[in-house]
């Protein structure tokens, strides 16, 4: 409990009353004044107890459920809250105060409630939109209450654990370049893969841990033995995206997270609206995030690359599962990496199999990435490049630079493009 400035007003007159109830005692020509005094001092006293008891019990037993629909959004969605406070004792509450500690940028679930009634509970919605990538605690909620005077203010700490994790903003792309594959036509790869594919190349005996549904039952019955079968990566090769975390060639700009709030009804209108910050990397990783969106609803295997803190490295799949896994992955990349895109290239390189396309986000400078680009066909790489043009980040430009490596598929994207109409032009 917390005393305010009113309650040492309220200790002055007590002492005042005290001094003054001596003072008439003593010196006084008129001896029922004392009296007065000591009547104030004592209503002062008990002025001051009354008080303190309301405030001891303001937020005893009262409780805060924080529920949401979802624990999962992506950048530019408007996220709503309920909060729901319960009264579960028979006297009412004058007025508490709710405020949300939580880390969320732009959050908006503080509020002030009054009179609540006993056994009864008070729910109210925040909404705000969601301009930052990654994890975010949504608690805990401290509740304040005090005295009607404001003498005593009395605090309740509410923890919690819930999670939310905000994914990549995706720009939806109606299409996009088709890996040509290793050879014209495509060819099976002669490499082992970890998942079935329409490319079966024998069978073996089977080990603990393969899955019951690659038995092969007609060989099994003839061998006497299961037998499980074994498939060869698809000809068309793998898509790998290559994210550039290079501190030194970003560009990033705070973010201004109190013109986030979406308390209105025109919260949806709001959504539509929502643009990307002006920082390459944000730009560069919700490129990478629609690239894999696409590729993978087109049933085709992707990997991500990043050397951000830490080196990054999802390997190849298909499915929806590796979409979740590398949206995730991304939602925690912070663009303070060490090494530049043409190194990330080269570490990558003999990971990544003949035949494959590389298509690499990077705002760097062109000296780099022509040399990402003689790694990549020194490797038998197929590459493609989205170049972030640094330019028009950095100041006000409106400077429309133009790709200069006319030799490889590829697209130069300025602050304020359409992500998916820049990456359809390339088709």
């Amino acid at each position: 409990m917390r005393v305010r400035k009113v309650f040492w007003f309220a200790i002055v007159i007590i002492a005042f009353s005290i001094f003054m109830t001596w003072f008439t005692g003593i010196y006084s020509s008129f001896p029922d004044s004392r009296d007065i005094f000591i009547r104030l001092s004592v209503l002062s006293g008990l002025f001051l107890i009354i008080n303190w008891f309301w405030t001891y019990i303001s937020v005893r037993k009262i409780t805060i459920t924080r529920n949401q629909r979802l624990l999962r959004y992506q950048v530019g969605n408007v996220f709503e809250e309920e909060f729901e406070l319960i009264n579960p004792v028979r006297y009412a509450r004058l007025w508490i105060e709710v405020v949300d500690l939580s880390n969320l940028p732009g959050k908006s679930g503080s509020k002030v409630l009054s009179g609540i009634g006993g056994k009864k509970n008070r729910y109210y919605n925040s909404r705000n939109i969601l301009s930052k990538r990654g994890s975010f605690i949504l608690g805990p909620t401290l509740l304040r209450s005090g005295d009607p005077f404001g003498m005593f203010l009395s605090e309740r700490l509410i923890p919690s654990d819930k999670q939310l994790i905000v994914l990549p903003y995706i720009d939806n792309i109606n299409r996009f370049i088709e890996p040509p594959g290793f050879i014209q036509g495509g060819r099976a790869i002669r490499q082992k893969s970890l998942e079935a594919t329409s490319f079966a190349s024998g069978v073996r005996e089977y080990q603990p841990g393969d899955p019951l549904n690659r038995i092969h039952w007609k060989s099994s019955a003839r061998r006497d033995k299961f037998m499980v079968k074994e498939f060869d990566q698809d000809p068309q090769g793998d898509i790998w995206i290559i994210i550039d975390a290079d501190a030194e060639s970003n560009f990033h700009e705070l973010i201004d997270s109190d013109d986030q709030f979406a308390d209105t009804f025109w919260a949806l209108k709001k959504k539509s609206a929502f643009k990307l910050p002006k920082s390459t990397f944000e730009y560069a990783i919700s490129i990478s995030a629609s690239l894999a969106s696409y590729y993978i609803d087109a049933e085709k295997a992707v990997g991500i690359g990043c050397a951000d803190s830490v080196m990054t490295v999802i390997p190849t799949e298909k499915g929806s599962r590796q979409l979740g896994k590398i949206l995730e992955t991304m939602a925690f990349f912070e663009g303070r990496g060490r090494m530049p895109i043409n190194e990330v290239i080269e570490s990558l390189s003999t990971q990544i199999a003949r035949g494959s396309t590389v298509a690499f986000v990077t705002p760097a400078k062109p000296t780099n990435i022509q040399l990402c680009f003689e790694i990549l066909m020194r490797k038998k790489l197929k590459p493609i490049v989205i170049q972030i043009n640094r330019e028009t980040f950095v100041a006000d430009s409106e400077t429309q630079n133009e790709l200069e490596f006319t030799n490889f598929p590829g697209v130069m994207i300025n602050y304020g493009d359409s992500i998916s109409a820049a990456l359809e032009s390339i088709w």
